[in-house]
């Protein structure tokens, strides 16, 4: 009966140095999970570009064709470039660098 009741808190020691080992395990991880999963709201991936500077008698559409997305409509280059580039019109002039958005 001795022997019974020694194995039974042997077997409680075990159970409780397991239990005890699991949650500082969970503790420990739980942070390091969660900030390599996480990604803070303004953190983008960011696009590789292209700086061009503008020629005599180059236009938006030709330097988007040029130095754009080859799989990419030409229409939505312009549009990301005027964007890239804060443009309100598609005026542009000799000299004017420009970001171009590229594979």
């Amino acid at each position: 009966m001795v022997e019974r009741r020694s194995r039974q808190r042997e077997q409680l020691r075990w159970r409780r140095a397991i239990m005890l080992a699991l949650v500082a395990l969970v503790l420990i991880c739980s942070p390091l999970l969660a900030w390599s999963v996480s990604r803070p709201d303004n953190e983008t991936p960011v696009a590789p570009v292209a700086r061009v500077v503008v020629r005599p008698g180059d236009t938006l559409w030709g330097i988007a064709r040029e130095y754009g997305p080859a799989r990419e409509d030409v229409r939505g280059t312009v549009y990301r470039m005027k964007q890239a580039n804060g443009l309100d019109t598609s005026v542009i002039r000799p000299g004017d660098v420009l970001l171009v958005p590229h594979d």
